[in-house]
């Protein structure tokens, strides 16, 4: 079979949420980057929704879902997201600066 991937609430339902779409990127990362992204005033998601609009879905299992509008758009999302758990927020800011220059 092949595996699903859904959003549920706490009581198991899925309350509007539901199945996640076959578009979109499905990667891992380590639990310690979960945990900063989940942080309700995260910084990280906060500067990279003003780069592009995007659909993000975080595991608590290191799984993280993105889709973007274009493939291109949501390969950067994946590769900031990816490189940011090592970035300083100066070199995170000075990296999405470069990107929001180029488009």
């Amino acid at each position: 079979m092949e595996p699903e991937m859904v959003c549920i609430n706490s009581s198991g339902r899925s309350s509007g949420m539901g199945i996640i779409g076959q578009d979109g990127f499905l990667f891992k990362v380590s639990l310690g980057l979960i945990r900063k992204l989940l942080a309700p005033k995260c910084e990280i998601i906060q500067e990279l929704s003003q780069l592009y609009p995007f659909e993000l879905v975080l595991g608590m299992n290191g799984r993280i879902w993105v889709k973007a509008k274009t493939v291109q758009q949501t390969l950067i999302i994946v590769n900031i997201l990816e490189a940011c758990e090592y970035m300083t927020a100066e070199q995170r800011k000075q990296a999405l600066a470069k990107l929001s220059g180029n488009r």
